[in-house]
């Protein structure tokens, strides 16, 4: 088993990488000493308020309907525990484990980042629960995207049952957003691996289709300069090196229907949304989300709403709206591999025989029902508007942030099974075509699909896709990686 390196918080330097090696990987963390010095830092100003009598929204004085009525200091503890509680009420499914330590991750590095005025004990445990693999048990819905605040309830009255939680210290903790980040930093993360493995499926279905690799070409780059689709054409022409596809004569058509003939648009848009859903998200997972936010610099803390998940939610609906389009043209590719009338192949990819059955046909009808889940779930959800009349008036708008999270990570979790019926589909359609070549990486796929999953003739019948699933869970989806065949023949 390979130790993976400590990964050191210091609430401003937290990749997404970090969080899915923390998370889902089970690095170990620890505190950076700068961080602490800020939350030491930090901790001051709170208590030097604190002891001036001033009015502070959650710290001094109570929250939402009563903002402004000021709290007794003998009962700070009492007000903190009560509050925690009154927000212990979230519902649904209850977070997987890698979850839960993605928004421990969260919640952790903002503690570092020295913005929410907590104790350093606060933070230690924190570091403890993840490096000693303790379990939480946390509700996923509930959350408006304003602070996932019952999720965080849910954790904090578990975490700190035997710690008093000082003034302020409640506020801080339920005005952040850990599902929302940490289940965002997952998605992006899965995401991004996807994306970067389906031009290599999406060149293999080419192989089976017999299909034209002009949209690839220098000339259709340049026609339409958009960086994401010169790294989806880049990406395929490179896996269909040396293929009998690339020379005279080998495409079967002029042109070929769109969810080929527009693979590079189709996947180059998907890059794109991508790439600026990771720098929003880049942004936002270092940033506050915290009312009040404690000013070192300053020596004061200051009243805002960054707490609202406007960018991120938005991002991360780009991305999914990105991703629609994608999962639609590969579940066009595989009916059309499919089709006779489209393939030139045997029907259903099976060659006949006295039983008639169907072949590859079931196959392709459970990835026409995945892929209608997945795009169901790239609906935007910003435009969701709340009523106005929660906590007197106040919360007049939301993010919607959590959904937003939770979608995108169930979009991610449908793509592996879209990407991998596509793979087997599209394999059985090569060994069915038998070109005289096929492409430098092509063949090295193929081969690759073909030591998981046997060909289907005869009597055998069709493959489950799900052992290449596995596989490609195990590689992290990065296709690139696979090992490489010595396969010459297209079966």
């Amino acid at each position: 088993m390979v130790t993976l390196p400590q990964i050191e918080l210091d609430g401003q330097t937290l990749s997404a990488r970090d969080v899915v090696q923390i998370a889902r990987h089970g690095a170990a963390v620890a505190l950076a000493p700068a961080a602490l010095a800020r939350m030491e830092a930090s901790r001051a100003v709170v208590e030097r308020i604190v002891a001036s009598g001033e009015l502070v929204y959650g710290v001094t004085s109570s929250v939402a309907t009563k903002t402004g009525t000021p709290l007794d200091p003998r009962r700070y503890g009492e007000f903190n525990r009560r509050l925690l509680e009154t927000h212990d009420m979230g519902m649904g499914p209850l977070a997987s484990r890698e979850m839960v330590r993605a928004m421990l991750v969260v919640m952790l590095n903002n503690m570092a980042s020295g913005r929410l005025g907590v104790r350093p004990v606060l933070a230690n445990l924190l570091v403890d629960a993840l490096n000693t693999q303790r379990e939480f048990k946390v509700h996923l819905w509930g959350s408006t995207g304003e602070s996932d605040m019952a999720a965080v309830a849910n954790i904090a009255l578990d975490l700190y049952a035997g710690t008093e939680l000082a003034a302020g210290e409640t506020i801080a903790l339920i005005n952040s957003s850990p599902v929302s980040i940490g289940l965002a930093a997952l998605a992006m993360a899965d995401l991004g691996n996807i994306l970067a493995s389906w031009p290599l499926a999406a060149a293999l279905s080419m192989e089976g289709y017999g299909a034209n690799p002009s949209p690839v070409s220098d000339v259709a780059v340049r026609s339409r300069p958009f960086k994401g689709l010169q790294r989806a054409a880049q990406a395929i022409a490179a896996q269909l090196h040396g293929s009998h596809l690339m020379s005279a004569g080998g495409p079967r058509h002029l042109q070929d229907p769109l969810a080929f003939r527009s693979l590079p648009i189709t996947l180059g848009n998907a890059f794109d949304s991508h790439d600026f859903a990771a720098g929003q998200f880049a942004i936002e997972l270092n940033a506050s989300q915290n009312n009040p936010v404690v000013s070192i610099e300053e020596q004061r803390l200051v009243s805002v709403a960054n707490f609202d998940l406007l960018a991120l939610s938005m991002a991360l609906d780009t991305l999914r709206l990105g991703i629609a389009p994608l999962v639609t043209s590969s579940t066009e590719r595989v009916a059309k591999l499919v089709d006779s009338f489209w393939s030139g192949l045997d029907s259903g990819l099976l060659a006949q025989d006295d039983v008639g059955l169907p072949g590859f046909n079931g196959m392709a009808q459970v990835h026409k029902g995945i892929t209608a889940e997945a795009r169901l779930l790239a609906a935007p959800v910003v435009t969701e508007l709340p009523s106005s009349s929660h906590s007197n008036g106040n919360l007049d708008r939301v993010s919607m942030a959590s959904l937003a999270a939770r979608r995108t990570l169930e979009l991610a979790q449908l793509c592996k099974s879209i990407l991998a019926v596509e793979l087997v589909v599209a394999a059985q359609a090569v060994d069915l075509r038998q070109p005289p070549r096929l492409g430098a990486g092509t063949s090295k796929l193929h081969g690759f699909v073909r030591g998981l999953v046997p060909h289907a003739g005869g009597a055998q019948r069709v493959p489950h896709p799900a052992p290449v699933l596995e596989a490609l869970e195990r590689l992290d989806w990065q296709l690139d990686s696979i090992p490489p065949t010595t396969t010459g023949d297209a079966r």
